[in-house]
């Protein structure tokens, strides 16, 4: 099953590029996750409570964004199952600045199996168009509140992003740069 859409959303080319990359904000507007752990290699464990029609359930699997292009391209492949079935989805984002709004424009490539593929490709397509733009939608609430109270997202291609700055592997790389710098200096 292949869907598409377009977005625009009023916020510079990075700051979306930083929320589209951001597990805490992704966990807060993706329709059902339940968390998103990062695993490494960009690489995330996700847990994900979804049900289309009467198929409800819970689904586990693993997430990679692959073939970034900082601030303008990447995709995502992954899969996850759950006692209603299995997904697997190969996901393609491009993002565009126009103006102050950035152009999102997707294409996602979903393959279902078990209960939920009994439950046939219009009803799928149609819930899956439906949670895009609710996730879209939540996305532009979450980007607008952090704004609004000054938490603003900021991402840059000459620097790491204020989250890589704070995660394990920001601090060890900011540790060991100073040190050696210190050890240099002596």
């Amino acid at each position: 099953m292949i869907f598409s859409g377009e977005e625009r959303i009023e916020a510079d080319i990075g700051v979306v590029w930083a929320a589209l990359h951001d597990p805490d904000l992704l966990t807060k507007t993706v329709p059902g996750c339940r968390s998103m752990t990062p695993m490494g290699d960009n690489s995330y464990l996700v847990t994900v409570s979804l049900g289309v029609a009467a198929v409800r359930g819970d689904y586990e699997g693993k997430v990679k964004v692959i073939d970034a292009k900082a601030p303008t391209h990447y995709r995502v492949e992954g899969g996850g199952s759950g006692a209603p079935g299995f997904v697997k989805v190969k996901a393609e984002c491009w993002l565009e600045q126009q103006g102050g709004e950035t152009f999102v424009r997707w294409q996602c490539d979903a393959e279902v199996g078990g209960l939920i593929a009994g439950i046939g490709g219009r009803v799928l397509s149609g819930t899956s168009k439906f949670l895009a733009k609710q996730f879209f939608n939540d996305l532009r609430r979450e980007l607008k509140t952090r704004q609004e109270s000054g938490a603003a997202l900021s991402f840059s291609t000459g620097r790491a992003s204020q989250r890589a700055q704070r995660s394990w592997f920001g601090r060890l790389v900011s540790f060991l740069k100073h040190w050696l710098l210190g050890q240099r200096a002596h």
